[in-house]
């Protein structure tokens, strides 16, 4: 069974960096690391969830929405990030970035195999604040 790849804190600061110069959504988006910690945590519970690449990449996207580590561009990068993470360790993920779910994901409304089961493709339910 092959080895998965797994993004450093390194690599996941400078995605949020290229994030934030190519898809500015607010003038005062500004590139900074609030906690590295949370950057490392996220990484060590993606490779320590069990299951498929799809569980350890739903992990990945959740604790990075949620851990909040970045000063601006926490969704638009976690979802870079983990569609990266799929995309180097082979998987050809079926989904397309969706501001709603992320913020859906921010505020606990899916749970890990609906997350999952929307990085293969899959239609999630629509996110609402109730």
């Amino acid at each position: 069974m092959a080895r998965n790849i797994y993004p450093s804190a390194d690599e996941l600061v400078e995605t949020n960096e290229r994030v934030l110069e190519q898809i500015q959504v607010k003038r005062a988006d500004l590139h900074g690391v609030l906690s590295r910690k949370k950057l490392e945590g996220a990484i060590e519970k993606t490779r320590n969830e069990e299951g498929d690449l799809y569980d350890k990449a739903a992990v990945l996207l959740i604790e990075l929405v949620r851990g909040h580590a970045f000063a601006s561009g926490v969704r638009r990068t976690a979802y870079a990030a983990t569609i990266s993470f799929l995309r180097i360790n082979g998987e050809r993920p079926g989904t397309s970035h969706d501001p709603k779910v992320l913020t859906g994901i921010r505020e606990r409304f899916y749970t890990k195999d609906e997350v999952k089961s929307w990085l293969k493709g899959n239609a999630i339910r629509p996110f609402s604040r109730e």
